[in-house]
């Protein structure tokens, strides 16, 4: 919980005025116990999404497709598979993170990688995802980390318009928004 809040802080300071902020806390499928964190930081609803976190314990060496999907999980349930399909309030098809928000969906955080150890670094920045607006809103959905790499929506399979064939989920956790901070 320290990282989590000095994470946390080191986000604020930067930014350094007023912030919405979410966290996630990341477990294996169907597995109790921690194996990573995620940190949301918006300054306000014209600005990007900031996302920062770790996540351990992944196979070495790998590519993972990482998406917010449409439902959070109850506190009892530990089934990533629960979080839904991934979170497309347009009704659009699968994209990679580079594409604007007709070619996408708004949970499409595109791929990360482990590294030797089974450690992903997430330092990502979009300005699809929000926290302040409520269509576009990932809080109080699910984050999830998928076994394979996100193809997105051009690999040609079958599920590539819809999942970008990333494969079954290996982590996940509900982003729940903070209370916002302010510039004192």
């Amino acid at each position: 919980m320290l990282i989590l809040f000095l994470t946390i802080s080191l986000v604020y300071v930067h930014y350094a005025q007023s912030i919405m902020t979410a966290v996630a806390k990341i477990h294996l499928d169907s597995k109790d116990g921690l194996t990573g964190f995620f940190i949301f930081a918006q300054m306000n609803e014209n600005s990007p999404v900031i996302i920062k976190g770790n996540i351990w314990n992944m196979p070495p060496n790998t590519v993972h497709g990482l998406h917010v999907h449409e439902h959070p999980l109850s506190n009892d349930v530990l089934n990533c598979t629960a979080a839904g399909s991934h979170f497309n309030p347009y009704g659009t098809s699968h994209g990679s993170i580079t594409e604007d928000i007709n070619h996408r969906h708004v949970g499409d955080l595109g791929n990360v990688t482990s590294n030797s150890n089974g450690h992903i670094h997430i330092d990502i920045k979009d300005s699809i995802i929000q926290l302040c607006n409520a269509t576009q809103s990932i809080t109080n959905r699910t984050i999830v980390l998928h076994a394979m790499r996100d193809d997105g929506g051009k690999g040609g399979f079958s599920d590539s318009n819809t999942t970008g064939n990333a494969g079954a989920r290996l982590a996940c956790g509900t982003i729940v928004l903070q209370k916002a901070w302010f510039k004192q």
